[in-house]
């Protein structure tokens, strides 16, 4: 890997850690809302993983790009009030950003990360 490939995975790390640092409060914030679903704040935090997303499916890392791909479903289905969040449903999503999360602090053995248990439930949320 040359220097410019490290510094971007390096600045991808620095990013995805900056959008998944307020996750946590924000998706509680999210939850708490209930049906008056604050859909600014969704956008905020959809913005984010979309943002990680789109970085990781770049740089191949798919096992991030996979998990993010159904965060980022159940965001968008919140955000379009098709979906109104819950305790059981928001911790999914906080689990699922705590795996995240440690993926993108091991970006180099994150495509070995087994995420189907967290995509399948995911699934469950968004059908």
């Amino acid at each position: 890997m040359s220097l410019d490939d490290q510094q971007i995975i390096n600045d991808f790390v620095e990013e995805a850690r900056e959008h998944l640092a307020d996750f946590e409060n924000q998706m509680l914030a999210i939850e708490s809302s209930g049906e008056n679903i604050d859909v600014e704040l969704v956008n905020t935090v959809f913005r984010g993983v979309h943002s990680i997303k789109g970085a990781s499916g770049f740089l191949g890392l798919t096992t991030i790009a996979d998990l993010t791909h159904y965060l980022e479903n159940v965001l968008n289905l919140m955000r379009n009030r098709e979906l109104i969040p819950n305790p059981a449903m928001v911790d999914v999503m906080l689990r699922g950003a705590d795996l995240l999360r440690d993926m993108v602090n091991d970006v180099q053995g994150s495509n070995d990360v087994d995420v189907s248990a967290h995509v399948e439930a995911l699934k469950k949320i968004a059908a």
